[in-house]
């Protein structure tokens, strides 16, 4: 796949995954050690950088290389910039490493609820493993914008390997699946199927429906935007008062 030539970095990281990608399968694991062996540097990403992205699209995102069975994506954070609850489609293996200080939330679901499986504050450099098994949201709650890198693969794919990526559409009791970002509030063409939601706890959504509303405050207040954000605070009240209705019954 002919591309323009990478930064000397990202070319590093390049050749180590198409090397290990002939010698054999990768996993998350390996995957992780070369992007860490490759260490990628700040400078040779800003080519890529899109802190001018809009505000609907929750971050910038840009492809900095796409080898078929591997993409290498850098995506940009400004202050309060959140992504919604995602999975990362056919992804076998993949790292997300990232170079500010980054809120980062695990979710799993059993028996329909999503709950909190982990939440940490991933500190600059550090890396974390990916497979289609990861359902996560990151963030910047920082003063301050920056990067981070991503790679996504998987063996058995000659190409799209991000494809069919689902999003948590927690206000919309949905699971929308996209090709697209891991944005909040998706566009109607960036959504090629839907399926029925899960069903949040209490801390899941109101944490969820907290971000979603700093979201659309950020924007220009249309009336979409407004009754999308009445909507939502119906919604936040439900849940906060749930536990108050059981009591009382």
């Amino acid at each position: 796949m002919q591309q323009s030539a990478l930064p000397r970095s990202l070319e590093r990281l390049v050749t180590l995954l198409k090397t290990s990608l002939q010698e054999g399968k990768l996993n998350p694991k390996r995957a992780k050690e070369l992007v860490l062996e490759a260490d990628v540097q700040v400078e040779d990403m800003m080519h890529y950088a899109d802190f001018e992205h809009p505000t609907p699209d929750c971050y910038g995102r840009k492809m900095v290389y796409d080898g078929g069975q591997f993409e290498v994506m850098v995506m940009s954070w400004n202050p309060g910039d959140y992504s919604s609850i995602h999975n990362h489609g056919y992804t076998e293996w993949g790292v997300v490493q990232v170079f500010g200080n980054t809120h980062h939330f695990i979710y799993n679901i059993k028996d329909n609820q999503m709950a909190f499986a982990k939440r940490e504050l991933l500190m600059a450099g550090e890396a974390i493993k990916v497979n289609n098994a990861l359902i996560h949201q990151m963030g910047n709650a920082t003063t301050a914008p920056y990067l981070t890198l991503h790679v996504y693969g998987a063996s058995c794919r000659d190409e799209a390997v991000t494809a069919d990526a689902k999003n948590y559409d927690l206000e919309l009791d949905r699971i929308a699946h996209t090709c697209g970002g891991a944005f909040f509030d998706l566009p109607k063409e960036q959504v090629h199927s839907i399926e029925a939601g899960v069903e949040p706890t209490q801390e899941v959504f109101l944490h969820y429906a907290h971000l979603l509303m700093d979201y659309y405050n950020r924007q220009v207040q249309t009336d979409d935007i407004i009754a999308k954000k009445r909507q939502l605070f119906e919604k936040m009240e439900a849940y906060t008062f749930e536990d108050m209705a059981v009591e009382t019954v």
